[in-house]
């Protein structure tokens, strides 16, 4: 599953934490040994977690948004400290997926194991059996993450399954766990703390006194029987899952997070002794007003942006509220408007086979069987009503919590094209984890009393199907019908919606109909200002040039299957691998110690250790997990092949082998994806040079055009943007230019060009529509910024410049913002030597008096980076 640039940020940034987390931990182990060898030494082992996020804060790498906010350490139930990050994630935004690579990452660079438990917790049944059946299937992208971490030795486990400290010796044994099973408001009422006798192998015999105080020693915090609040000789600990958890120290991935925010919920948590904690939120919470504050520590900030920026959801929020006093009259215009998004689907189809059939979810007011009073709208009124407008019974299904006519919507493919349904008639059942990307249309038929429901509802309909915009307004936004209720009141619960799945900054996509129409005024056109209008703008596009064809570079055809893959260089792969093995035969005595309830003399099982359990590494796995990299499976084979040769003379074969095969699997991968890149950077440039690939403005008209007029889904009176002297920006290539189509950073930088004499004109360039550069790597670069200078500082006429800018946010300072730094400063570098170059270099000459430059800068120097930008 390729991520998107956002989640490849987040993950960046992750593992940065874990990096300066590796090298903290070691200071305070070396301090640590100070003290015990001179206990008299004034010395006080740091807080590593602090320390390395302290490091991470001092190069700028965690959000602006929580400048203020304190680093809030937690601890573990026998007091050590523990690494606990938020992650910050829209709904929507891929959080599992995120939490999977969390867990592959944390095992590899802080646990250092391919085996040991992690615990899931979700907060809801539906997520609970989602996570579930991914997690189940070895074919699903989230279990082939973890597979690759283990070594293909993972076991999905749920609360009651028997559990054997040899299944977590040997494998990581991932436990799903429903929030309300570890958040109860009594520690003691809590099955998991209860002896059962399913959990084996954890703790010495029952009548092992000495062994049992010398775990309490170790682990003061588990439960025993009797006085718990004892810790005595005679005490017996429990096996209870608790205490399991206890000694195996678990990762913990916390879904939703902000539901097991409160003191209780917090010290059962940590109570688990879990070795690093992940938590994932759209809303993360904060207890600023306790007598100890307690804070998320939010690692990385995801705004809706993101997610609109990679065609991930669907905006704006057409709202249209009917004044009729017949709710019969708003559903019927949902089924109009439903028909006309069906017909546009249609076409879609007709002309490029992608399948859409929008589906339009009806909230009501009543839904039991007993509950069909008169002056209600009842689930079965709207079943009946749509029946008369021509719905066929089939295409209509009732979601309730005594009715589910979907039969369970994990079981059902809502997107198959053989599915009939286009109407869901619910309450509020479909809440949070019920996923359709083909609901366009959410009719609210209840009154305003009910506005909560419709605000869980809002989240079901934002999910852009496949995650790729289809060009057709219509179909890539949505849709809320309203009866009789303040237009106000829908717009602050639609907000309110957008707030709680953490897209607070997409409020302002809500546009308001006219209260009778199919949705608002649609897509608008806006034309140039008017001494624009009648010149021609053409940027140069990299082509790929072969005698007299020309056609745009295509990165597959011409970069990725051309690649020389004999040059790959494996060097250093080998040694990046340490022999993580010791460790685990130590665990694998114990596993012998309580393989036989019977036996007395422990060390007899000592043989049945590693030999028995440890699968052996395979090849063909790495092989095919590697395939989506090295497209050639002879050559994938053979680059495994060597590395296993390296790790041989190294001593690492056989099963130390196999201990570290998720080891192998990971770092190969990163190497190879780099040396991809790197004999794709070359290749490149040696077709550059060649002049098999240009990048020139040519007289055929292969460039890209600047078109006369763009679109925008803002409604007519939206606040327009000013500039700090109050006045509205003039020199846009177009007009007008509303504030809410641009992020705060990209205002500022627009606002500071408007205000440039020298400047002619600038343009905020669409991201997946407008221009675009094809680099060495898959995903084009789409600039942020156009513009063009052709006045000195002293506002005379001078030589034409047009500047391609694309502008990052700090915390984007990662190995693609690298990328396209590069790829923008070839384009720089070739303007300054284009009087010298050969033919065929990037040369961006437009005539003699334009020339064209590109540049990237960062927000934290934004103002600096663009006076010299500007300054040529």
């Amino acid at each position: 599953m390729e991520l998107k640039d956002f989640q490849q940020a987040v993950l960046d940034t992750f593992d940065g934490y874990l990096d300066a987390l590796v090298e903290k931990r070691l200071n305070a182990r070396k301090v640590e040994k100070l003290i015990q060898a001179d206990p008299e030494l004034d010395l006080a082992v740091p807080d590593y977690t602090k320390q390395a996020w302290e490091a991470l804060g001092a190069i700028g790498k965690l959000p602006k948004s929580r400048a203020g906010v304190p680093f809030s350490p937690r601890t573990d139930g026998a007091g050590r400290p523990v690494p606990s990050v938020t992650l910050k994630i829209p709904t929507d935004g891929g959080k599992t997926l995120l939490a999977a690579q969390a867990v592959s990452r944390i095992m590899g660079k802080w646990v250092r194991a391919n085996h040991g438990f992690v615990l899931w917790i979700v907060p809801s049944e539906s997520i609970y059996t989602q996570t579930h059946k991914a997690l189940n299937n070895r074919e699903h992208p989230y279990r082939q993450i973890l597979d690759r971490a283990a070594a293909g030795r993972v076991k999905i486990l749920e609360k009651m399954t028997p559990l054997d400290r040899r299944d977590v010796e040997s494998h990581l044994c991932v436990m799903l766990l429903m929030l309300q099973s570890s958040n109860r408001e009594s520690k003691e009422s809590l099955k998991i703390f209860k002896d059962r006798g399913n959990v084996r192998g954890f703790f010495p015999d029952g009548d092992d006194f000495q062994a049992h105080g010398d775990v309490l020693a170790q682990v003061p915090n588990l439960d025993v029987y009797g006085d718990g609040n004892t810790r005595q000789l005679g005490n017996i600990i429990k096996d209870s899952l608790g205490n399991a958890l206890r000694v195996t120290r678990p990762v913990v991935v916390m879904d939703e997070g902000h539901k097991a925010f409160s003191r209780l919920a917090l010290e059962t948590l940590y109570g688990f002794n879990p070795c690093f904690v992940v938590e994932l939120s759209a809303t993360p919470a904060d207890r600023p007003n306790d007598k100890s504050p307690i804070y998320s520590n939010w690692l990385v900030d995801v705004r809706g942006t993101a997610l609109d920026k990679e065609e991930m959801i669907k905006l704006p929020i057409d709202v249209t509220v009917r004044g009729d006093d017949d709710w019969r009259d708003c559903l019927r215009a949902s089924f109009e408007h439903l028909n006309g998004l069906q017909a546009a689907a249609d076409k879609l189809h007709a002309e490029t086979a992608r399948y859409i059939r929008p589906i339009c979810l009806v909230q009501v007011e009543r839904t039991g069987n007993d509950q069909r009073e008169a002056g209600f709208i009842h689930a079965e009124d709207a079943r009946e009503y749509l029946l008369t407008l021509g719905v066929s019974e089939q295409q209509i299904a009732i979601k309730t919590s005594e009715k589910n006519d979907l039969e369970k919507p994990e079981n059902l493919n809502l997107s198959s094209p053989t599915n009939p349904i286009r109407f869901i008639i619910t309450r509020q059942a479909l809440q949070e984890g019920w996923d359709c990307p083909f609901a366009y249309v959410l009719c609210s038929l209840a009154p305003a009393s009910s506005r909560n429901a419709m605000t869980q509802l809002i989240g079901r309909i934002l999910r852009q199907p496949e995650t790729l915009k289809t060009g057709v307004a219509a179909l890539d936004k949505c849709y809320v019908f309203c009866f009789h209720v303040a237009t106000r009141d829908v717009v602050e619960g639609i907000k309110k919606g957008l707030e709680q799945d953490g897209m607070s900054d997409l409020v302002d996509r809500i546009q308001e109909g006219d209260g009778f129409g199919p949705g608002g005024d649609g897509p608008r056109r806006l034309k140039r200002r008017e001494p624009f209008r009648d010149l021609r703008i053409y940027l140069p596009v990299v082509n790929w040039v072969e005698g007299k064809q020309v056609r745009p570079l295509e990165y597959e055809q011409d970069i990725l299957y051309r690649i020389d893959w004999d040059h790959v260089n494996l060097n250093g792969v080998a040694e990046k691998i340490p022999e993580n093995t010791q460790g685990h035969e130590t665990r694998i005595v114990q596993i012998g110690l309580v393989a036989d309830p019977e036996a007395k003399d422990f060390l007899e099982s000592r043989e049945l250790g590693r030999d028995k359990i440890q699968e052996p590494f395979d090849p063909l796995y790495v092989v095919r997990s590697i395939s989506d990299i090295v497209p050639n499976p002879w050559m994938a084979r053979e680059y495994v092949e060597t590395v296993v040769g390296q790790l041989s003379k190294r001593g690492i074969e056989g099963d130390k082998l196999g201990a570290v095969g998720h080891l192998v699997l990971e770092t190969l991968r990163a190497h190879l994806s780099g040396e991809r890149d790197r004999l794709a950077e070359a290749l490149f440039l040696a077709d550059v040079e060649a002049g098999s690939i240009q990048f020139r403005l040519r007289t055929d008209r292969h460039n890209w055009v600047m078109p006369d007029e763009i679109t925008t889904q803002r409604a007519a009176n939206s606040q327009e943007l000013r500039r700090k002297d109050g006045l509205f920006v003039e020199k846009s290539l177009f007009e007008p230019v509303y504030k809410d189509d641009l992020n705060g950073y990209e205002q500022s930088v627009a606002c500071y060009l408007d205000g440039e004499r020298a400047l002619r004109w600038w343009h905020r360039n669409v991201a997946q529509r407008q221009y675009a550069l094809q680099g060495w790597r898959k995903n084009k670069i789409y600039p942020d910024f156009i513009f063009a200078m052709a006045k000195d500082e002293k506002g005379n006429e001078g030589k034409e410049r047009l500047m391609i800018l694309e502008t990052k946010g700090d915390h984007l300072d990662n190995p693609d913002t690298q990328y396209k730094r590069r790829v923008l400063d070839k384009c720089a570098e070739a303007y300054r030597f284009e009087n010298v170059t050969k033919r065929g270099d990037l040369e961006l000459v437009v005539d003699e008096d334009t020339t064209v430059g590109c540049a990237l800068i960062f927000e934290g120097e934004w103002q600096t980076g663009l006076s010299k930008v500007l300054e040529g």
